[in-house]
């Protein structure tokens, strides 16, 4: 299982660290069946809070206290900095609009959330619900829901997806773990039983999302914070120049370096083929592309997919 990120591992303890405050005298373990974490885990973010967290001069007013009783109870005290009224500037208060709004365009939107949206949008002033649009790509409302509701249920999926990377359709039967949102895109990520694995579906390529009538299984290896694993993959070097420097953060990357003539080198993990060839026609005649393992020259594949988009057009 591969390790929480460290913006994984910043989520998760923003999300439990509140409702921990607001429920004082709560245990360990309460905390791990709520949330869906182990108890390593948890007393390694608790660590973290008692020793990392904290504002200059970290004096007792500027810091937090979280520790473990020997009950088992949890006990975190917030520094005086901490309780003081939080302060937005206009941008900020504007990103967390929009998310909240994103969040909330569902037929069932949490009251909690609302209320905080609402006072957001009194902080913006008059005309914020009319200015601020949120929509996270071209997803079915419907699959958007079906996904929503069997995620918060526990109940699994069978979904027609389409598989971009291998340029294929299939029906896959699902465990939902998670529905985030990411660079403009609603994401599922389930424990595929087609796959044996976790995977991560982009919902707008999902054309039908209908519950089994089965509750998911028992994933007990597996954390809500688990990483897609491309470990299988055939890895890749590529050699661009500074144009295509956008590669370094639009796809998972093993290493980067730039050579003494100022080209980019990236190393990556290719799990389908179809995925390559097209990077590669969009990175242009200029990319160098070598497997890693073998040494052999990739760029014809790029020729390849080139050649497939000609004949559609003749």
């Amino acid at each position: 299982m591969s390790p929480a990120t460290a913006s994984e591992r910043v989520e998760r303890i923003l999300s439990v660290l509140p409702w921990i405050v607001e429920e004082p005298g709560t245990t360990v373990q309460q905390v791990c069946d709520r949330f869906g974490m182990t108890e390593r885990d948890l007393r390694a973010d608790l660590d973290l809070l008692m020793y990392e967290v904290g504002i200059h001069p970290f004096t007792p007013d500027a810091r937090v206290d979280a520790y473990v009783e020997d009950d088992g109870r949890i006990q975190i005290h917030l520094g005086d900095y901490f309780r003081r009224p939080l302060r937005l500037t206009p941008d900020e208060a504007l990103v967390l609009y929009a998310a909240g709004q994103a969040l909330l365009d569902r037929p069932d939107p949490d009251p909690v959330l609302a209320r905080a949206v609402a006072k957001l949008a009194a902080v913006l002033g008059d005309g914020a619900d009319d200015s601020v649009d949120v929509r996270l790509g071209d997803a079915d409302p419907d699959v958007l829901d079906a996904v929503r509701r069997a995620t918060d249920a526990g109940q699994r999926l069978r979904i027609d997806y389409y598989s971009f990377g291998r340029d294929e359709r299939t029906e896959r039967e699902v465990d939902p773990l998670r529905l985030s949102a990411r660079d403009g895109h609603w994401y599922l990520r389930a424990w595929c039983h087609r796959a044996g694995g976790v995977r991560e579906f982009r919902v707008d390529r999902i054309d039908t999302a209908v519950p089994t009538g089965d509750a998911v299984d028992d994933h007990p290896n597996v954390e809500q914070a688990d990483v897609l694993d491309l470990s299988d993959g055939r890895p890749v070097a590529l050699v661009v120049g500074a144009e295509d420097e956008w590669i370094v953060d639009a796809v998972p990357t093993e290493s980067v370096t730039t050579d003494a003539d100022g080209r980019i080198r990236v190393v990556l993990r290719v799990t389908a083929e179809p995925w390559l060839q097209r990077l590669l026609l969009r990175l242009g005649p200029t990319v160098e592309a070598r497997d890693v393992d073998t040494g052999d020259d990739l760029r014809p594949l790029g020729a390849t997919a080139a050649r497939r988009v000609l004949r559609r057009y003749r």
